[in-house]
């Protein structure tokens, strides 16, 4: 299995890279065009009336202030514009053409002002934003390429550009109790979330060495969990997973977190628990009993773990992505090799195209998938951390 980088993240990131670019100067492109019509206009008298078009100049410099960072911004609108005025002005000889040098001027000057008055709060609120992103960023460390027998690959991907940073959470290590893995998604957003989800790996990478059930993980990080924040005040939706490669079996453990998906051959299967136990935070609020799973992952097998930012991106028409049927379309279109794009590229990429704009919820996606063969028992004789068995792979971030 390729992991998602190289072709397909250097194309997000150029898409990425031209829709900001379309953004930051269409204002730019509207102002020069509609320069060029009134000076033309103006020039070839090819309208009666061609000073009726001047008071228009107005409107560049206030749109120019929307937001801006600084004064510099609304100041080369407004001298763009004052000159073209001027130009009319002079062309045209009329009052409403003096007027709209005013006019500009004036819009001008109150532009500066409220570019001013703002800036400071638009550079903090830029600042939060930023180290926010950068938290995150330090608390999804980026996963090897294989740890043990397994390939691993993983997507993140941000949410609009106008959305909180989320609390997407993952994490895979090497124990001796088998090939442990653990997503989740934090309640709320900002950076109270990041600081959840923070406290929470912490935890995890604390007592996954130490427990032998995964029942008894999620104990313990739903005690560390309520001691951190109090009880009941902060909940974690998670799912943990183990993969014991010497007898190629899966063990699952859901917290109120949607389920995995297990890809064999042709088929994906669901993989429900008979009943979920609360999310971390509220476990002892419910009943545990039927919260976990084991079955066979048999050589080639995938499994898809995600959060429900990929389940609840929403189309046009305000339908769920249907996370299950695409695997099984995409399926037959993946492959290992060269000429075959690996099942998590087209994922995210149908993921993004059924969304149509960018997703108003953070969402991740952890692929693993199983040697062609599982090797034989072997001697364990340290503890790996994930990154030790293979290089690591940096994160698809959109």
């Amino acid at each position: 299995m390729r992991i998602p980088q190289g072709s397909a993240q250097e194309h997000q990131e150029r898409q990425g890279q031209l829709r900001r670019l379309a953004q930051e100067r269409w204002l730019e492109a509207a102002t020069a065009a509609s320069a060029a019509v009134v000076v033309l206009v103006c020039a070839t008298r090819t309208w009666p009336a061609p000073q009726q078009l001047a008071p228009l100049l107005a409107v560049p410099p206030a749109l120019a202030g929307i937001g801006a960072a600084s004064v510099k911004r609304p100041l080369t609108f407004g001298a763009a514009s004052a000159i073209v005025a001027v130009i009319v002005a002079i062309a045209v000889h009329d009052a409403l053409a003096v007027a709209s040098v005013v006019a500009v001027a004036v819009t001008t000057a109150l532009s500066v002002v409220a570019a001013a008055l703002s800036a400071p709060r638009t550079q903090r609120i830029a600042n939060v934003i930023s180290a926010a992103e950068a938290a995150q960023r330090a608390v999804l460390r980026p996963l090897p390429r294989r740890l043990g027998p397994l390939e691993l690959g993983v997507v993140y991907i941000a949410a609009a550009a106008d959305a909180h940073v989320g609390g997407d959470l993952y994490e895979v290590f090497e124990t001796l109790h088998g090939i442990r893995i653990i997503v989740g998604d934090v309640r709320g957003k900002g950076l109270g979330a990041v600081e959840i989800a923070a406290d929470v790996l912490g935890m995890y990478r604390e007592v996954a060495h130490e427990v032998h059930t995964l029942a008894e993980l999620a104990r313990r990080l739903d005690a560390g969990l309520a001691r951190r924040w109090g009880e009941h005040d902060e909940f974690v939706t998670a799912l943990l997973a183990e993969i014991d490669p010497v007898k190629g079996q899966l063990s699952i453990y859901s917290c109120g977190h949607p389920p995995a998906m297990l890809i064999s051959g042709d088929t994906v299967t669901v993989l429900e628990v008979p009943a979920p136990a609360p999310p971390l935070g509220l476990l002892r609020l419910g009943d545990s009993s039927g919260a976990g799973r084991t079955l066979p992952f048999k050589p080639n097998d995938q499994l898809l773990l995600y959060t429900d930012g990929v389940t609840e991106a929403r189309d046009a028409r305000r339908t769920f992505y249907p996370l299950d049927e695409r695997l099984v379309a995409l399926g037959g279109k993946a492959g290992t090799d060269d000429d075959r794009a690996p099942l998590l590229e087209l994922l995210h990429e149908d993921l993004l195209r059924h969304a149509g704009a960018p997703l108003k919820d953070d969402a991740a996606l952890l692929l693993v998938r199983a040697p062609a063969a599982w090797p034989g028992p072997v001697k364990v004789t340290a503890l790996r951390r994930y990154g030790l068995s293979g290089g690591e792979v940096p994160r698809t971030s959109v």
